[in-house]
This record gives structure tokens, C-alpha cells and sequence, in this order.
């Protein structure tokens, strides 16, 4: 859990460990250092500003994530019916059509002639 405490114990803020933080938290928790900065030594213009590109950069690789997972499972899906080759789980050859496609914990998995699942990532050809 994270917490927030201003020096006078008037605020606090909790945010679960399933929540994730937003460009409002970010604000939030930047005025509360402004308020409770020593006003001898302030905030330094270049902090700020590394701070706010920090956050852009993890809404950036967050959706690039999301897009990259969604991707992912279009290629999976477009694959049901069509002639496979893959590397199966104990290390072995396994060939033939894929015919369910299976997506746990958003990673896609193939299910070889009803008999063999494979990871996406374990096909070595497409035919």
C-alpha cells in the first residue's frame, strides 16, 4: 500500500495495490510536496520536469503493452484452422491445425489437432 502524509497529518491518501496511478494522483502528490517543501530550498525546475516525463513514459509503455497483448491475440485468433508447426511442451515436434485458442493470463496458447497446447510464442511455421 502507499500512503501520503502531509507534516500536519491532515491528508492522507491510500491506494490499493491493484490501483494504479494517474496523472490526478500525480498532481495530487506534487502539490502536497509544494505545500510541505522547504521554502529555503524549493523544487528544482528540472525535477519537475523529469518527474512529469517519468509519468508520460509509464503511460506510454503501458498502453504499448496493451496494444503489443492485443496484437498478440489477433495473431492467435487468426490462426485457428491453419497448418502449424511448433515446439510442444516436453521439447517435442508437433504439427497440424490449430483448432481452440486459449488466452491465460493474456498470454495466447494453441491447441494442436484437439491434442497438443502449445504457446504462441513455441510455433516455429505457418503454413
Amino acid at each position: 500500500m502507499i500512503s501520503a502524509v502531509s507534516n500536519q497529518g491532515a491528508a492522507t491518501t491510500v491506494i490499493s495495490d491493484n490501483a494504479m496511478l494517474d496523472e490526478s494522483d500525480f498532481i495530487m502528490l506534487l502539490i502536497t510536496q509544494l505545500s510541505n517543501q522547504d521554502p529555503l530550498d524549493p523544487l528544482d525546475d528540472r525535477e519537475f520536469i523529469s518527474q512529469m516525463a517519468q509519468l508520460n513514459t509509464l503511460n506510454e509503455t503501458m498502453a504499448l503493452n496493451e496494444n503489443m497483448r492485443t496484437l498478440q491475440m489477433l495473431q492467435a485468433a487468426s490462426l485457428v484452422g491453419r497448418q502449424v508447426e511448433a515446439i510442444g511442451p516436453n521439447g517435442e515436434h508437433a504439427e497440424g491445425a490449430v483448432t481452440e485458442v486459449w488466452f491465460i493470463d493474456s498470454q495466447p496458447w494453441l491447441t494442436i489437432d484437439d491434442e497438443v497446447v502449445v504457446a504462441l510464442e513455441q510455433v516455429i511455421r505457418i503454413t
